[in-house]
């Protein structure tokens, strides 16, 4: 077991440096097609974050794991994991990071308690998104199954987002004569800070498939549920380079950012959910294996709750950065209590 935790407290170390790096490639990417810093974070750096997420759908439908990792557990429980993995991945982004990394701006005098935070269109337009989505999601999740056509819908609504982002809300252009004299500067910075960029993905998604073998070895140790494993464990290790970007952009006061990664990351998340289902063009079961999976739902469906609490509040501007305490609280007794039923 000790071994486990030193691989996985290794792995995390790599996670980091990797992410740093990251951040700045798809800064310059940004740039170079004329995206805002909010824009990247909830596009490019919300894709990166993702991989780990992305990485475990990938997992649950493919030979991708060694099968002696998931020796315990049933062919559902290892199909749906991939599915809430993503689910409490978004809950985990949103406010066990989300609002922990604001109370750090809170702390360190970053923002103003009493400040409402910002209502431009960007960041309505990824929380709606968002909210959307979600709901989305748990509706397929009624009947505790994503069929294939349900999961390539979550699938398409990904994607819109992903291009509405980079393709409509492009930054007013410069000088067009100064456009001209540095297309083939930023042709080639592009290309280069893309093979950068896409090396660094796979690097990431490497380490993080590392981490959650451990991870599922140290829950398997201890005979957890599979709801346990996704609640405690996986998604977690998964969400770790959201945790290292949040907290990048909390330190440096990049609030807009902040929310970007944050919207944009849980949207391409919930947009995988169903990967098992597209890949092997089969109904997928949706279970868990704690004291009480009736529940499931339920946990399900706080999630497009709270995201649309969110929305009321930011559009009306009631929202302030110091209610982030209460999204904590939230927070604490949504995964507690997961953790004991599930």
């Amino acid at each position: 077991m000790l071994q486990q935790f030193f691989i996985l407290a290794a792995v995390c170390y790599a996670i980091y440096i990797i992410s740093n790096q990251l951040d700045l490639v798809g800064g310059r990417l940004g740039n170079y097609l004329n995206l805002s810093d909010e824009v990247v974070a909830s596009t490019f750096q919300a894709l990166a974050t993702s991989g780990p997420e992305i990485l475990m759908a990938i997992i649950v439908a493919t030979p991708f794991i060694s099968q002696s990792i998931w020796v315990d557990l049933s062919l559902a429980e290892r199909a749906c994991s991939g599915t809430l993995n993503m689910a409490f991945s978004a809950m985990d982004n949103l406010l066990g990071i989300g609002a922990v990394a604001i109370v750090f701006m809170l702390i360190t005098k970053k923002v103003d308690p009493n400040e409402i935070i910002e209502s431009d269109i960007n960041t309505i337009f990824s929380l709606a998104f968002y909210t959307l989505i979600s709901l989305v999601f748990v509706i397929f999740c009624f009947d505790y199954k994503l069929t294939y056509i349900e999961s390539w819908i979550l699938m398409i609504l990904g994607i819109v987002f992903v291009v509405i982002e980079v393709v409509i809300k492009r930054k007013e252009a410069q000088d067009v004569t100064e456009r001209k004299e540095t297309v083939i500067k930023r042709m080639k910075g592009t290309a280069w800070d893309g093979l950068q960029y896409s090396f660094l993905i796979f690097a990431l998604i490497v380490f993080v498939k590392i981490a959650m073998s451990a991870s599922f070895n140290l829950a398997l140790l201890r005979s957890i549920s599979i709801g346990s494993i996704v609640l405690l464990f996986t998604s977690y290790i998964s969400s770790f380079p959201e945790f290292v970007f949040s907290f990048k952009y909390a330190i440096e006061g990049r609030k807009k950012a902040l929310l970007g990664i944050l919207f944009g990351s849980n949207i391409i998340d919930l947009a995988f959910a169903g990967f098992r289902s597209i890949w092997l063009h089969e109904e997928m079961l949706i279970c868990t294996t704690g004291k009480f999976p009736k529940l499931l739902f339920l946990y399900l469906s706080i999630i497009p709750i709270i995201a649309c609490i969110m929305l009321i509040s930011i559009s009306s501007k009631f929202l302030k950065w110091k209610h982030a305490y209460v999204g904590i609280v939230i927070y604490l007794i949504y995964i507690i209590s997961g953790f004991i039923l599930l």
